[in-house]
């Protein structure tokens, strides 16, 4: 081992990853695109274009298309929203006082879709609402952080700071977590290329952090369970949504891009959780966090009975943890099981969704992911469907990947943020595949 690490210090891993990182978030959206995650039509934005000439975003035009980035997406947002009279809201910040949501994707078994179905609902939010997100990569592998990072990022280096930096548990002493104060919490969140969105990485010393933990039990500190909980609590309390839509405009009506930029990073409205695939203390920490879990999960047998152990044992956690601390306030938020990397033309695939429904009703999501070549292709280069460019021989398959992630992250918002507009793609794809 020792002479494989010696090895792979010598050999070149960082050209492809930095190739990666300097095309992040290369991709643009048409208007239909735009419209649909603002939802509203093509004309409306044409008349939204008119009425602000000097700041609304041209886009760049490619035939007879014109395409938008990510951030001028956000920007347009910005402009219909900080306009008092426009119906309805387009920008969908926390207000002050608002709880902050916590949203963890967690599952037992690896390869279940589980790290890309978290980077593709925070990629949503940003873009379908405008929502400040901050992404915690609980696991050491860090592969969430693959699909996040670019220039200027501090991951898989010796210095940046993961989770355990987060939540105060640098020191294996078994002492309770020393948090650290408000402000240095909210410098670990790294800002990466998606405009809105911040990340705390994944990283080998996560499993520093089961040790501390460990160490802390082995003490008689038994509330360690609750170490994530309360390092999002302190860091939160400190760093309250401020800004209103209407404070992005100037006296003179004006819009003001430094004020909307400012915005962006004062606070988050949500975070989402990319858990391990394990039940260690750290994954404890992040599950009894949320206010939502999802677990996504293939629809195979063998999958199928890691369900069924890491719902026992998760449940088995939570009864020790109910009884020994009767006060501890669980997630209050909807939990259900997200069926993935389903086989379209495979009838025991959905079958195995109806009859998982037909006992569990709302426990198994009625939307899924489809096995597709798209999905497999970005994710060679570590890029979410939202980010990557196909080539003009899988455009087409790239697109209908697009709209299957667009109706499962439309889904998930409308169980765990049902106070946000749906957009539709959630209930067409349980038309077009229910008759519903």
């Amino acid at each position: 081992m020792h002479s494989l690490s010696d090895v792979m210090e010598r050999v070149d891993t960082q050209t492809f990853r930095e190739d990666t990182f300097e095309r992040r978030v290369s991709r643009r959206f048409t208007k239909r695109e735009v419209a649909a995650f603002l939802g509203v039509d093509v004309t409306f934005l044409a008349h939204a274009a008119k009425a602000d000439t000097e700041l609304f975003p041209t886009g760049k035009r490619s035939g007879r298309e014109v395409t938008f980035s990510a951030d001028e997406v956000g920007i347009i947002r910005a402009l219909l929203g900080s306009k008092p009279r426009i119906k309805p809201a387009h920008i969908h910040w926390r207000k002050p006082g608002d709880p902050l949501k916590v949203i963890a994707f967690g599952a037992l078994k690896g390869g279940t879709g589980k790290t890309l179905s978290s980077a593709h609902f925070a990629q949503y939010l940003a873009l379908a609402y405008g929502l400040r997100v901050g992404v915690i990569d609980s696991d050491p592998q860090a592969t969430c952080s693959l699909y996040f990072a670019g220039d200027g990022m501090d991951v898989f280096t010796e210095t940046s700071r993961t989770a355990i930096d987060f939540m105060g548990l640098s020191a294996l002493d078994g002492k309770p977590p020393a948090l650290p104060p408000a402000a240095e919490q909210n410098d670990i969140w790294q800002q990466t290329p998606w405009p809105g969105v911040r990340m705390i990485p994944g990283g080998m010393d996560i499993m520093n952090g089961d040790m501390a933990l460990m160490r802390m039990y082995q003490s008689g500190n038994n509330r360690i369970y609750a170490a994530l909980s309360e390092a999002i609590d302190h860091w939160s309390k400190a760093h309250q949504p401020k800004a209103i839509a209407t404070d992005l405009r100037n006296d003179d009506g004006t819009f003001n891009l430094d004020k909307y930029r400012t915005a962006l990073t004062e606070t988050l409205d949500v975070i989402v959780i990319d858990q391990q695939p394990s039940m260690t203390f750290m994954q404890m920490c992040g599950t009894v966090s949320a206010d939502s879990l999802v677990v996504p999960m293939t629809m195979k047998g063998f999958d199928l009975s890691t369900l069924s152990v890491y719902a026992e044992s998760l449940a088995s956690y939570l009864d020790v943890i109910s009884e020994a601390d009767p006060s501890f306030k669980f997630g209050s938020g909807d939990h259900f099981v997200l069926p993935s990397i389903v086989q379209g033309d495979n009838e025991k695939d959905v079958h195995q969704i109806a009859d998982l429904r037909a006992h569990g009703g709302d426990m198994v999501a009625q939307v899924w992911y489809d096995r597709s070549a798209a999905v497999a292709n970005a994710s060679e280069q570590y890029m979410s469907i939202y980010e990557y460019t196909p080539p003009d021989g899988r455009k087409v398959s790239a697109k209908n990947f697009t709209d299957n992630a667009n109706a499962v992250n439309d889904y998930i918002v409308s169980r765990a943020l049902p106070h946000l507009p749906d957009r539709g793609f959630g209930a067409q794809f349980i038309s077009d595949r229910w008759g519903e």
